[in-house]
């Protein structure tokens, strides 16, 4: 259900309406920390906050990465890609779960 593969991840359409409506940058915001954390060896609230931000603008994942390769150099298209695999499942579960509310 979720795609694999960097092509796939990346030509993926975003349903950034869902995304926005319920608002699930802060959803994303600790999942991003936390990564970035294990990435970094530190906590980089600036790095995290540009990340949270750039989400709510609705960058494509590949925006992302070039952006973030400065940064993460070698450890940035696995960082994006199991993002963009994280913010599909957190778009699909609300879907899902409003599906499942509105048969009841």
């Amino acid at each position: 259900m979720i795609p694999k593969t960097k092509e796939e991840l990346f030509s993926y359409e975003i349903d950034w309406t869902v995304y926005d409506k319920h608002q699930l940058h802060e959803r994303m915001r600790p999942w991003i920390s936390k990564k970035i954390q294990e990435f970094l060896g530190e906590e980089e609230n600036t790095l995290i906050d540009y990340i949270v931000s750039s989400t709510q603008e609705h960058v494509k994942a590949s925006q992302m990465l070039e952006c973030l390769q400065i940064t993460l150099d070698e450890e940035a298209e696995m960082f994006v890609l199991k993002m963009w695999r994280m913010l599909i499942f957190e778009i699909k579960r609300v879907e899902t779960g409003l599906a499942l509310r509105s048969k009841s």
